[in-house]
């Protein structure tokens, strides 16, 4: 039985740059035994999920984030959710992803939800021809405005991002691209192993120079209800482009997106909803 995917956080010698990595072998095996991708679709999905879940290293508590991919030329939809305590969904429209995309053109947009704000950080990027793999450091970059890379392993579900910390006006920048490039065959090295274990992975982890701060499990987890479902049907209910309910039938089944977990609605469950004060 696999051990629960892990986010470790590491910082370097010299205080300069923290280092996320990802063990996540058990993470994506429930993602891919919940949704059924085809091989190209499995290989997308991976390398996203991958990716896209080191930025949990920068959520503070209590905060949640999601990262939507709307991709034009291959037609595709991403989304990823995650929050601070470690747990996230995603899914990938639509299941027969022909091949790998080359690159992506599209957008990419991001919503950040705050604890104590009512109002959360949108963005929307345009991406024109850019790299699949390319597409996090892009929105590191572009949208988050921080000096970050992302290296992920070809033989194990694991990753890596290597993040430049905020400098003092005393100190020096420092090349993030010169460290990258000296710990990313020490990291694939590592990678390559595939181990899960926490101590075994810490202490690798050490010996290439690297000091151990904190780790977080990660897991798949839906937070979908019966009652988030009746509300979906609902508003579709109210925009009345779309019959909701079959002639003559007085039921629908609703699958989830991310969990695939089907749902029973009633007419008489949208109706008691609508009659719902709250």
């Amino acid at each position: 039985m696999l051990n629960h995917s892990q986010l470790f956080t590491f910082i370097d010698k010299d205080r300069k740059f923290a280092l996320y990595f990802l063990e996540g072998q058990k993470l994506i095996h429930d993602l891919v035994l919940t949704h059924s991708l085809r091989e190209a679709g499995i290989s997308y999905f991976r390398s996203a999920v991958l990716s896209i879940q080191l930025m949990l290293g920068l959520l503070k508590q209590g905060e949640h984030f999601c990262f939507y991919i709307d991709s034009e030329t291959p037609y595709f939809r991403l989304k990823i959710e995650m929050n601070a305590a470690g747990l996230m969904r995603g899914m990938l429209y639509p299941n027969e992803l022909q091949s790998l995309p080359a690159s992506i053109q599209g957008q990419v947009r991001l919503v950040k939800f705050f604890p104590y704000s009512e109002r959360p950080y949108q963005s929307t990027l345009e991406v024109r021809d850019v790299d699949e793999n390319e597409i996090i450091n892009h929105v590191l970059a572009q949208s988050y405005q921080v000096n970050s890379r992302i290296g992920i392993s070809s033989q194990s579900d694991q990753s890596f991002m290597l993040h430049q910390l905020p400098l003092t006006d005393k100190e020096n920048p420092s090349n993030l691209a010169e460290a990258y490039n000296l710990c990313h065959t020490p990291l694939q090295k590592i990678m390559a192993k595939g181990l899960s274990d926490k101590i075994s992975l810490r202490e690798e982890i050490e010996n290439i120079g690297f000091q151990y701060l904190a780790n977080k499990s990660v897991q798949f987890k839906c937070g979908c209800s019966q009652e988030q479902m009746v509300d979906n049907v609902k508003k579709f209910a109210d925009n009345g482009k779309t019959e909701i309910f079959p002639p003559g039938e007085d039921a629908v089944e609703v699958v989830c997106e991310y969990c695939k977990v089907t749902y029973l609605i009633t007419q008489l469950n949208v109706q008691e909803h609508s009659s719902d004060p709250s």
